[in-house]
């Protein structure tokens, strides 16, 4: 099966983070969703659509740009307007927050991807340059938009969640990610490695904070990656990559997360 974000993933080795240049790229319409598709309700007008915000930071400025002639964000859009159907529109856009984060903004049904954390990933992931640096940063910040639409996903079509509304989106994230593609696969361990953090440097408000710790992160996501193709991934078993005590329940936990993820947006899915 062709991987549905093979076209969004190819984007990450034009993204050149490293020079501060996001080079233009021709990008080919995005497939429908990894997900099993079902009608969906009625009167669905909803759409996610695109805005960009004027910036008076000329680095950021010109990345806007960048990030506009790519087609980045439009094509995220339009591969999710393919396959799901929404009770009101939801805009993503890139802001500058003050803080290398992302958010959804209920009251305006609005995703913000922060341009510092642009910059936080793009000196995380790419401080070797080169196109395998580009492409970790490029599929961090699509994990992280994609983590972000879970939330907006939650919101407007009021899908119930037991547990952290954190980590169930970090889970929807990898879901759409990991679809038996090894570009798909790749795209949810780097973004999850962009999750990652020092341990050494925790504090109180660490432990207190919505999210999980970031290291939990990013094996809550290498574990559905892992559990989705466990033969095709066992070498991260042998090399300590992944813990064998916890691969031995992974297999059953993407399953788990799949199918719950695909009755509760079931509904919604377009054909």
């Amino acid at each position: 099966m062709p991987s549905p974000l093979s076209a969004l993933l190819a984007l990450g080795a034009a993204l050149a983070l490293a020079s501060c240049d996001l080079p233009a790229a021709q990008v080919p319409a995005v497939p429908v969703s990894p997900l099993r598709a079902e009608p969906a309700k009625p009167a669905m007008a909803g759409k996610f659509r695109v805005a960009y915000h004027a910036v008076d930071d000329s680095t950021y400025a010109r990345w806007q740009d960048d990030f506009r002639e790519a087609r980045f964000l439009e094509d995220v859009a339009e591969w999710l307007n393919g396959w799901i159907a929404l009770p009101h529109d939801v805009t993503i856009g890139f802001d500058r927050c003050g803080e290398p984060n992302a958010y959804y903004h209920p009251e305006t049904r609005s995703v913000s991807l922060c341009y510092e954390l642009v910059q936080e990933l793009d000196d995380a992931l790419a401080a070797d340059g080169g196109e395998e640096g580009a492409q970790a940063v490029s599929d961090a910040l699509l994990f992280t938009t994609l983590h972000e639409v879970g939330h907006a996903l939650v919101d407007v079509l009021d899908i119930p969640i037991a547990g952290r509304e954190e980590d169930a989106v970090d889970q929807l994230a990898a879901v759409m990610l990991v679809d038996g593609s090894d570009e798909g696969s790749e795209a949810a361990v780097n973004g999850a490695a962009g999750l990652a953090t020092d341990d050494d440097e925790l504090d109180s408000l660490d432990f207190a904070d919505e999210h999980a710790l970031g290291s939990q992160r990013f094996y809550n996501v290498l574990c559905l990656v892992y559990g989705q193709d466990p033969e095709g991934y066992a070498q991260w078993v042998s090399d300590g990559t992944l813990p064998g005590e916890r691969a031995e329940g992974c297999e059953e936990e993407y399953a788990h997360v799949s199918r719950s993820w695909d009755r509760l947006l079931g509904p919604y899915l377009k054909d």
